[in-house]
């Protein structure tokens, strides 16, 4: 795209691909994002958060569910475009529901819960799931330029919400000096949002629209016409190369695609590669994140969350100007990334009091490392995509799958570290603690 001139039309296609994949997700990272603003009416307080992250994994039985049918129907082409209708649709009836019904609670066994919000996000997610397998599959209708698409709108879909939030007023905060008898105590008193939390999911709902309203207008209009790949040499390519595919999980085969070649064994590590990072990006740091980052001050966590989906729009330039490179790279990538992951994971260990904390060196330290674990990790995600997307006529299908299961697996792994083992210490905003 950087090297090529466009034309109006394929830049147009490009942008409307784009609004298409934004609806993957940004429905449930929108409510992520607002929990700070939820739990100071819900009933669960903070727990709201590891409800709804154990809610959302169960939303993986979707994806599981078209992983079978492909492999039962492998002579067929898995059609994503009327999954995708349904997925966006939902999408916005879910979103439309969650502004009169945010709030709706239950009672079970002599306890509240917030049932409406807790059941549609598993709706949601169920469709979020899905999205990340047939989007992902849908892009591999287009040419390969546009696989790029795919993570600049999976980075919009954490940037928008993150936005809103900003400008609500979500989780802004004082600290107020107060004394307890002799003893001097911060208290944490919150401001004031600019709007509410069903005006936020009313913009949500019309995020999703606009994304519905991109759908339509790439398959009803002649716009995407000059994009798409030719589709009868995809069509007639599909069918070989998904049972090829399929067999190569199990034989030493080489998969082929047009001149190129790619053995199994590479297939199966570069899909391995997508699923082990997106465990740590997907699964795992945003539930650690404040275990991480607010030992640092409540301005550390603030500046780390919002700044990185930034960070994944940073990939999307790194992949814009060179979307390959050798597999060799890749993995010294993931492993320079694995090491950051690892100071991350060593630093919520020992929250509340973790190294050179209350210092500026500290603070920088932390946020450089944070960051930077987004990088070395989301640029090799990219470069896979593009390696399985060329040597793979179903290709994406998989990356979408392999996406999803490390996100679940990361999910589960971090759930029990935090709630059945409890093994992270939180610092709460304004808590004064001497280390």
């Amino acid at each position: 795209m950087l090297g090529n001139r466009w034309s109006l039309t394929e830049n147009l296609t490009y942008l409307l691909l784009t609004l298409v994949v934004v609806s993957s997700w940004t429905d449930i990272n929108g409510i992520f994002a607002e929990l700070p603003q939820i739990i100071l009416t819900q009933p669960e307080r903070w727990k709201l958060g590891a409800y709804l992250a154990l809610v959302t994994n169960f939303g993986n039985i979707a994806p599981a569910t078209l992983v079978l049918i492909k492999c039962l129907y492998k002579k067929r082409r898995l059609n994503p475009i009327p999954i995708n209708y349904i997925v966006i649709i939902i999408g916005m009836l879910s979103c439309f529901l969650l502004i009169f019904f945010w709030q709706h609670t239950t009672i079970i066994r002599n306890q509240q819960f917030s049932s409406a919000l807790l059941a549609l996000a598993f709706f949601l997610s169920l469709l979020d799931c899905t999205s990340s397998v047939t989007f992902a599959d849908y892009i591999q209708g287009f040419r390969k330029e546009f696989t790029s698409t795919l993570f600049l709108g999976e980075s919009l879909t954490s940037i928008v919400p993150s936005l809103l939030a900003i400008a609500q007023g979500n989780g802004q905060l004082d600290c107020v000096s107060s004394t307890n008898g002799t003893k001097d105590i911060q208290q944490v008193v919150y401001k004031t949002a600019r709007f509410s939390v069903s005006t936020y999911f009313l913009c949500l709902f019309f995020l999703l629209t606009i994304s519905l309203i991109s759908f339509v207008l790439l398959q009803w209009t002649s716009i995407a016409r000059s994009a798409r790949q030719n589709l009868l040499e995809l069509s007639l390519k599909t069918t070989e190369d998904d049972i090829e595919t399929m067999n190569s999980f199990f034989e030493q085969t080489p998969v082929s695609f047009e001149s190129s070649r790619l053995t199994a064994t590479s297939l199966v590590f570069l899909l391995f590669g997508c699923a082990y990072t997106s465990s740590i990006l997907f699964g795992m740091l945003l539930s650690i994140s404040p275990y991480v980052l607010m030992p640092y001050g409540h301005h550390i966590f603030y500046f780390g969350t919002v700044l990185s989906p930034w960070i994944l729009t940073l990939v999307w330039v790194l992949g814009m100007v060179k979307p390959l490179m050798p597999k060799i790279y890749v993995f010294i990538l993931i492993l320079i990334g694995s090491i950051t992951f690892l100071f991350n994971m060593f630093v919520a260990f020992k929250s509340p009091c973790p190294p050179y904390v209350n210092t500026l060196k500290g603070d920088i330290l932390i946020l450089t490392i944070w960051l930077s674990t987004y990088v070395l990790l989301g640029y090799p995600r990219l470069i896979i995509a593009n390696y399985v997307r060329d040597y793979c006529s179903s290709g994406m299908f998989w990356y979408g799958v392999s996406v999803q299961l490390g996100a679940l697996f990361g999910s589960i792994l971090n759930y029990h570290l935090i709630e059945i083992f409890s093994l992270f210490n939180e610092k709460m905003p304004c808590e004064q603690i001497n280390c």
